[in-house]
């Protein structure tokens, strides 16, 4: 195998890791940031990132042919997936709070209708990027 298809190899699955780990970072920090000044933004930030979190989730499987690396990869999936409960937490009571009050996500924003579905793209994109995590770790777990 060539050098370059290595490092793209590489390359990709670290990349993949590093735009999930922004995700549920910002999925986690958003219940203590709360509104601020800029109102829902940071919300709508993180709905449009979503797409982006689930496309690179398929690239964790890049250095499938190197079992060496990709065992050490794969417990990047441990942060990763406490990272992911603590944002499934804030995510839940977000939700709570749009579909029980039928205000907007902030307190002092205007009701728009993406509002509605913020809550369930949020859990279904963790849903869909934590299967491709586990499938990771049961290949690499099945190779050993």
């Amino acid at each position: 195998m060539r050098f370059s298809e290595v490092f793209l190899r590489l390359g990709s699955t670290l990349v993949a890791w590093m735009v999930l780990f922004t995700h549920v970072v910002w999925l986690a920090a958003l219940g203590r940031i709360g509104c601020g000044p800029d109102g829902d933004e940071l919300h709508l930030v993180l709905l449009w990132f979503v797409p982006f979190a689930v496309g690179f989730s398929f690239l964790l499987h890049m250095t499938r042919p190197f079992p060496e690396i990709d065992r050490m990869l794969r417990w990047l999936g441990v942060p990763w997936a406490g990272l992911a409960a603590a944002g499934i937490y804030g995510n839940w009571w977000s939700t709570i709070a749009v579909y029980s009050s039928g205000h907007g996500i902030c307190a002092d924003a205007d009701f728009v209708p993406w509002h509605m579905i913020w809550g369930p793209v949020q859990l279904i994109g963790l849903a869909v990027v934590g299967l491709m995590v586990l499938r990771v770790w049961r290949h690499v777990s099945a190779n050993e």
